[in-house]
């Protein structure tokens, strides 16, 4: 499905074909993300849809944004890879040396 199929449970829009929340346009939706996990009182972050844990939240957003959404992706406009993530997006250019995007 797309953003236009999808439905808002209250919390974002979630994908009718998967469940899953889809973070909107390219940048993601920081509030969504951060509304799937939390920290608990040793410091860790819990994700809230399944059992990763991490002590760092950029691991975590990482982790959220990959495994627990649907997102629009980033396309290289150096040579139009496409990355699912903007991590997986800043290390393709950093690897690629893609330093002008």
């Amino acid at each position: 499905g797309n953003y236009e199929e999808g439905y808002d449970d209250g919390s974002g829009m979630i994908d009718p074909n998967t469940g899953m929340p889809i973070a909107a346009g390219a940048d993601g939706n920081k509030a969504l993300l951060d509304a799937m996990f939390h920290k608990d009182a040793s410091g860790v972050y819990q994700c809230d849809e399944c059992d990763y844990s991490s002590r760092h939240r950029t691991n975590m957003s990482n982790h959220v944004e990959s495994q627990h959404t649907i997102s629009a992706g980033y396309i290289c406009p150096v040579c139009t890879k496409f990355c699912k993530t903007k991590n997986a997006f800043s290390l393709h250019k950093s690897r690629y040396k893609h330093y002008s995007i």
